[in-house]
Parts: structure tokens; C-alpha cells; sequence
């Protein structure tokens, strides 16, 4: 083979490789303006007995024995411009130093809750009636089973639940004389 056929040989097939080696870029830009409509906010306030750091003073039972109870309506209400969802989100003694009858009383306390129930009823220390949303011990991980809907305005933003604090009747005598600050704790989000 001549050297220049040779040499135009190679060069084609360098060149073929060459443009299939090569490789495209390509880069596409769009703009548009869009008038963004208009964003509301709401606020979520979920009060107890109209507060929302409540002192839940007509709870109270000074002489209990095991097998007694104390019992106490309360208000839970939205006061915030959104429907809320709420739940029981913990249920224990908020003593700053509880000695160990304190500890033993809490041990020995179930805590019912209800809704539905006549106020008054409640009040008058009557069976509980209504819907059960918790039975139950003490705890950090007491909780309802399922979320509370409230509403907003007078469409149902408010729902008068039913404490109820009962002393185990097989409460021991270690818990004779212990005490008990009752810390419900409420959490709520938007529906």
C-alpha cells in the first residue's frame, strides 16, 4: 500500500473516532413570572379551663383512702383561629422533691378521663358516663388513643372532659401520707 493512502487511511479513521469520541452539552434556561397568591396564617392556642397554664384547683382530695376518688370537670377549648387536633400527652406528679410515699402514691393512682359527661354530674362526684379516652396509670406515656378534634369559633372549639383520681384499694401503707401534684399535659396541631 502506498504511504500516502497509508496516511489518508489513518487519518479518516482517526477522524471517525474522533467525532464519536465527541460529546453534546446542552443547557436549557426558562423564566416566567408568577404573582404568588396570597398566604394565610392562623394560631393554635389549646386552652385548659380557659388558661393556658391552668391550676386545676377543684381537683383536689385531702383525706383520701385506697378505694377513694376525687373527681373535677374540665374545660379543653381552642381559642386560636384554626381547627386543632389535641391528646393527653403525659400524666404525672409534678412534686419538685417527692419523698418515697409521694413516689408510692403515684404508683398507687389510677387517673380516668371522660367526655361526654354532665358537668354538674362530674362535679357531684357521680359514675363516670360518657366516652372513655383514658384508664390508666401515671405516666409519661399516658395518652388517649386516638386525637381530639376541636373546632374553631363556637363550632365545637370546646369539649368538657371528666378527671377522675382514684386511690387503688390495694394502695400500700407505704404511700400513707404522700402527696400528689397532678400535671396533665395537653398537646395540640392543626387540622
Amino acid at each position: 500500500m502506498p504511504k500516502p493512502l497509508k496516511f489518508a487511511l489513518i487519518a479518516a479513521v482517526l477522524l471517525l473516532l474522533g467525532i464519536s469520541a465527541q460529546s453534546t452539552a446542552a443547557s436549557w434556561r426558562a423564566e416566567s413570572r408568577v404573582d404568588p397568591p396570597t398566604i394565610k396564617t392562623g394560631s393554635l392556642s389549646l386552652l385548659a379551663g380557659g388558661a393556658k397554664d391552668f391550676q386545676f384547683t377543684k381537683l383536689s382530695g385531702n383525706a383520701l383512702i385506697p378505694g377513694s376518688f376525687t373527681q373535677a370537670p374540665l374545660a379543653i377549648s381552642n381559642a386560636g383561629t384554626v381547627a386543632v387536633s389535641y391528646k393527653l400527652d403525659g400524666a404525672t406528679n409534678s412534686l419538685a422533691s417527692p419523698t418515697a410515699a409521694d413516689r408510692a402514691l403515684t404508683n398507687a393512682v389510677q387517673l380516668s378521663i371522660y367526655t361526654g359527661m354532665d358537668q354538674a354530674a362530674c362535679e357531684a362526684g357521680q359514675s363516670l358516663t360518657g366516652q372513655q379516652l383514658y384508664v390508666g396509670p401515671l405516666g409519661a406515656d399516658a395518652s388517649f388513643a386516638s386525637a381530639r378534634d376541636l373546632g374553631v369559633g363556637s363550632t365545637n372549639s370546646t369539649e368538657n372532659l371528666c378527671i377522675r383520681v382514684s386511690i387503688l384499694s390495694q394502695a400500700p401503707q407505704s404511700a400513707s401520707g404522700g402527696k400528689l401534684s397532678l400535671n396533665l399535659r395537653f398537646t395540640g396541631q392543626q387540622r
